[in-house]
């Protein structure tokens, strides 16, 4: 027991460590073409799906991502703290570590500072034009004539005075976009540069594509927002852009703002005697809860923000219990128009993970996924098309195992008839087969469009999901030892990548559209 908890502590402070990502005290080392042909290995490895082989913001998983991936060659960054509105290193070190929250951009805070800055000086060097920042110069009284890194005013006091001034402010140059009440709801139709639809930030809800510190806040206040709607604010500098930072930090909480970051942690799967049995075991409350932040791939607002993961194993098996908040229980699929929630846990086959997105055409990842339809199957009873479809026409099969007095020309359920003639089932399509015993697939992967699922004789993989008071609880189970080619093999002791997905089927979630998280550190114990 006190082995135990000792776990259970450690697990706690390394979470709250791998929580924080200080991107302000790092000294860069110099660029060099050393460091610039790591930034490429790294770049090929972790960032080319997205933006593509030469950075033009087109690679092969830019379909599935909204907003689109940046292009490197024409250099046009968001995130800026200049009056010339180009990035400082620093900006752009920032960007990479933090990710930006409100796109598919991921959090790289997990990587050595020395493999961010090496990124940094590859993807500079694919822009077009240099990238060149002048020496800072504060603007004239009417905030016109600045020049580079835009220097911060002393901060004043944020007194009634202060407040009124900044609601005034706000009313006459943000209201407009943002709404009255800061929600995002005055002009919603919006594109960015590239014709892209946009609409303005809800500052309630803290989502900051840019860091939502104080100095930081303020710069982007005066640079804006370039290639987007926010224009540049270079009136306010002084004053009045603390006002406003003020008065937009006030609208949401630093929890909320928190909550939209990817990150980092370690999961901790403490050793018990016996592994529960279902979602709603005590036995769980033996093992940690770690909350990881979810990030839709085409970012929507309305999403699960959140996947609650639990784990356990006793020397031979593994479970995890999966939780996430859905006030819609979608498990059936049967209509053109529907789609099915699910969960999957994705597991890196070697201790250097590939690309967090399916893998790479040289590293395979291990997938187990649950789908909620495929438990509606299993309780009680398989679900045919009559269930929503009373009416339904359908051809008569020969059933070679009926005599032909027995041959149904109506209402000829899938399990009564001879799986010969029903084509996916009986040419062993695990998907289409009916008497599947686990709502869960074991799937291999390597890079997008591979995702395939392993041989029936290797699907050992079990699991079990509830629904109740808007929430999902999945748990699944397997055993410590791989069976077969391409699963991952877990032993006490080992520390292995894993990441997760959840699809909400009444948003049209399907294969590529779906909420994910990072790599995390899944730490079996001894």
């Amino acid at each position: 027991m006190k082995s135990l908890f000792s776990s259970i502590a450690v697990a706690f402070l390394l979470l709250f460590a791998a929580s924080i990502i200080n991107t302000s005290e790092v000294k860069p080392p110099p660029s060099s073409p050393k460091l610039i042909a790591l930034g490429k290995q790294i770049y090929n490895r972790q960032c080319g799906a997205c933006h593509g082989a030469k950075g033009r913001g087109d690679g092969e998983a830019a379909y599935l991502l909204y907003p689109k991936p940046r292009n490197f060659v024409a250099a046009k960054y968001r995130m800026v703290s200049t009056w010339d509105r180009v990035p400082t290193d620093q900006d752009l070190f920032n960007t990479i570590s933090r990710g930006m929250p409100g796109s598919a951009m991921p959090s790289w805070g997990h990587l050595p500072a020395e493999q961010r800055w090496a990124l940094i000086y590859y993807v500079k060097s694919l822009a077009e034009k240099p990238l060149e920042v002048k020496p800072p110069k504060n603007p004239g009284p009417d905030g016109n004539g600045g020049e580079g890194v835009i220097q911060v005013s002393k901060e004043p006091p944020y007194d009634d005075a202060a407040k009124a001034r900044a609601l005034e402010l706000y009313k006459d140059a943000c209201a407009s976009c943002h709404g009255s009440t800061g929600r995002g709801d005055g002009t919603e139709k919006q594109v960015d540069e590239e014709g892209y639809p946009t609409r303005p930030r809800d500052l309630t809800a803290g989502i900051f594509k840019g860091s939502p510190d104080p100095i930081s806040l303020y710069r982007h206040i005066i640079a804006g927002i370039p290639g987007s709607p926010m224009p540049m604010s270079d009136w306010a500098y002084g004053d009045d852009a603390w006002h406003l930072v003020h008065y937009v930090r006030s609208l949401s909480g630093e929890k909320q703002r928190e909550r939209v970051e990817m990150k980092k942690f370690e999961i901790v799967a403490p050793r018990v005697k016996e592994l529960p049995d279902h979602p709603d075991s005590g036995i769980w409350r033996s093992a940690p809860r770690v909350n990881l932040h979810l990030m839709p791939l085409w970012w929507r607002t309305e999403r699960p923000e959140e996947l609650t993961v639990r784990a356990l194993h006793d020397g031979k098996e593994i479970a995890f219990l999966l939780m996430w908040t859905d006030d819609t229980h979608d498990h059936t699929a049967m209509r053109p128009q529907d789609f099915r929630d699910a969960v999957a846990v994705e597991f890196s086959l070697t201790k250097d993970p590939p690309f967090f997105a399916m893998g790479e055409k040289s590293n395979r990842v291990n997938i187990w996924m649950w789908k909620s339809e495929r438990q509606a199957d299993l309780e009680p009873v398989f679900q045919d098309l009559e269930k929503v479809y009373p009416n339904l026409g359908i051809d008569a099969y020969p059933n070679l195992l009926r005599s032909p007095v027995e041959q149904a020309s109506r209402h000829a359920l899938t399990l009564e008839s001879d799986k010969t003639f029903v084509t996916g089932w009986g040419a062993g399509n695990i998907v289409s087969d009916p008497q599947r015993k686990s709502p869960a697939e074991d799937l291999t992967a390597q890079g997008f469009g591979t995702l395939r699922a392993r041989p029936r004789i290797d699907q050992k993989v079990d699991a079990k999901g509830v629904y109740a008071a808007d929430s999902y609880r999945v748990m699944f189970r397997r055993s410590l030892k791989p069976s077969g080619k391409d699963a991952v093999a877990l032993s006490p002791g080992s520390t292995m990548p894993v990441a997760f997905a959840v699809w909400n089927g009444s948003a049209g979630d399907r294969d590529g559209k779906k909420s994910v998280t990072i790599w995390q550190d899944l730490k079996i114990a001894k």
